[in-house]
């Protein structure tokens, strides 16, 4: 059975063969006439159709400003390749064409030339016996700039607008209301109940960690509490992980002590804690970004590594070690106290939402050490510059003698969730805080609703009023999935003036717009924040 196709070319070749015939008759007599018009100088024929040459060009169409490009020709005759050629390569500019240099063919007929346009160009390979086709290279930019203001997500408050209002006379109170509208700034009986803080154990972290004390002494536990070794600040307890569990070597001046074998489970426990009375000491471990004043040290086998999490009470030892906002805002001369009082109220709710949550399986922790939670740091924090100013802030959010602490509570009177950020921005005459539905893309929760934020950009100091990111060609076409991107533009922002729709249209006219959430702008951007202003094509 013969397909439409196969018997329409069928039809072809038969009203060709009959064509054939017709002009093989005629041949005697066009030839004659043919003859006669090339003597008297009325028709010559093309040289390179007469002589069969050809020039065929090849490159990559599409570049950036300042990157080059080959442009590779294929000079043949009958099908041969044409040898030790001069080949002059043109590019067409205001309306005619101009040479731009010449190659020489190899001996394959081949020769190339290394372009670098600076915009779109035509360009094309020429002899006196053939002209190739037009090659238009095509520049679009390599990057973009973007003019941008505020860090963060966006959602709650903000901790510069925070630290603009407690100068201007605001209370903590007032500043989280303002932020988390309609909640209530009110009191929960204090349980005195700690949380797990993961301080190292991620996949990027060390395999192996040293714990040392500053002063006093310390004793090592096993999983169900009977001693394993002890000593003073003179010698330090180095852990690593085997397939059978945990090992622990305890070493002296460099000299080993004592070797402790196989286990699933050791606690560290020293003096001057709730755990153990006596002279107070601070506990370093290697790999991780803070020490250890308060509570004690577990450590487990989690993810190929010791896993180190510190158990400490969250009501005052875990808060004090909260590296969230610069302590020195809490100071007379920097009069932002009522901000610091803020930040430990909403640092306390985070922390009691997570630890009701219960222990996570990734870090067998109630909550990590870095921004996936809080930053803690513990003694590093407390001990440090203005720490006291901090003390001061938490301890200002407690009631001790009624056992009570100062949380934040929502229109249903349960504990708040209470999201914060360093500072919003501005974008397209939009600005404030962002609705916890455009930034994450959740159920809108209406004391994360967005909120006017003049008192960001009018904080003293604050380094997130502008700045200026960048979009590589390379990232724009990851993000937008085209094979080159010729242009981008903002199409359409939230309430807070961040990224909500994005156009993107590659230089064969392709379109790609794309939405999401405030945050996953900012992700795939890799950006501080998305409030963006402007976009910028650069070379």
């Amino acid at each position: 059975m013969f397909s439409t196709t196969s018997r329409v070319a069928s039809r072809a070749r038969q009203a060709g063969t009959q064509r054939a015939r017709a002009v093989s008759g005629r041949a005697p007599f066009l030839a004659l006439v043919l003859a006669l018009l090339v003597g008297t100088g009325l028709f010559a024929p093309p040289a390179s159709a007469a002589a069969g040459y050809t020039l065929t060009a090849s490159g990559t169409p599409t570049t950036t400003a300042g990157v080059a490009r080959t442009l590779t020709v294929l000079y043949q005759r009958d099908g041969a390749p044409v040898a030790n050629a001069a080949v002059a390569l043109q590019r067409y500019s205001n309306g005619s064409w101009v040479g731009d240099r010449t190659v020489t063919t190899g001996s394959t007929g081949k020769a190339t030339a290394s372009v670098k346009p600076s915009a779109t160009t035509k360009y094309r390979f020429k002899t006196t016996q053939a002209t190739s086709a037009t090659l238009t290279v095509t520049v679009v930019p390599g990057s973009w700039s973007f003019a941008g203001s505020g860090a963060g997500h966006g959602v709650g408050m903000s901790q510069y607008g925070a630290y603009e209002m407690a100068r201007t006379g605001s209370t903590a109170s007032d500043i989280l209301r303002y932020y988390y509208p309609g909640a209530t700034v009110s009191t929960a009986n204090n349980p005195w109940t700690s949380a797990d803080v993961q301080v190292l154990g991620r996949t990027s972290d060390p395999v192996a960690t040293t714990l040392s004390l500053s002063a006093g002494s310390w004793r090592l536990l096993d999983g169900a509490g009977a001693q394993l070794a002890t000593g003073t600040s003179a010698r330090k307890i180095s852990i690593a992980r085997t397939t059978a569990g945990l090992t622990a070597k305890i070493t002296e001046n460099g000299t080993v002590r004592q070797t402790i074998g196989a286990l699933p489970a050791l606690h560290l426990e020293w003096t001057g804690t709730d755990y153990w009375a006596g002279t107070a000491g601070t506990v370093t471990v290697s790999g991780a970004q803070g020490t250890y004043r308060h509570g004690r040290l577990r450590v487990t086998d989690l993810n190929a590594r010791p896993n180190v999490v510190n158990q400490v009470v969250i009501n005052d030892e875990y808060l004090y070690g909260i590296e969230e906002m610069p302590a020195l805002w809490g100071t007379s001369a920097y009069g932002g106290a009522a901000a610091l009082e803020a930040q430990a109220i909403v640092a306390r709710n985070y922390a009691i939402l997570d630890k009701v949550e219960g222990l996570k399986a990734s870090c067998d922790c109630h909550l990590y050490d870095d921004t996936s939670s809080q930053n803690y740091t513990g003694w590093t924090r407390e001990g440090g510059e203005a720490g006291e100013a901090w003390r001061a802030a938490v301890d200002a959010t407690r009631q001790d003698d009624a056992s009570t602490v100062t949380v934040v509570r929502n229109a249903s009177g349960g504990i708040a969730e209470t999201p914060y950020f360093a500072s919003s921005g501005s974008g397209g005459g939009f600005s404030g805080t962002a609705g916890n539905q455009d930034a994450f893309g959740t159920a809108p929760q209406s004391h994360l609703a967005h909120v006017a934020d003049p008192y960001s950009a009018q904080a003293p100091g604050n380094p997130n009023t502008s700045w200026t990111g960048t979009l590589t060609q390379a990232t724009a076409k990851s993000i937008f999935g085209l094979g080159w991107v010729k242009s981008v533009a903002v199409t359409e922002r939230y309430s807070s003036g961040q990224v909500k729709t994005m156009r993107a249209v590659a230089p064969n006219g392709a379109t790609r717009t794309l939405t999401d959430t405030a945050e996953g702008w900012r992700t795939a951007l890799g950006f501080q924040g998305s409030w963006v202003d402007t976009v910028t094509a650069t070379r």
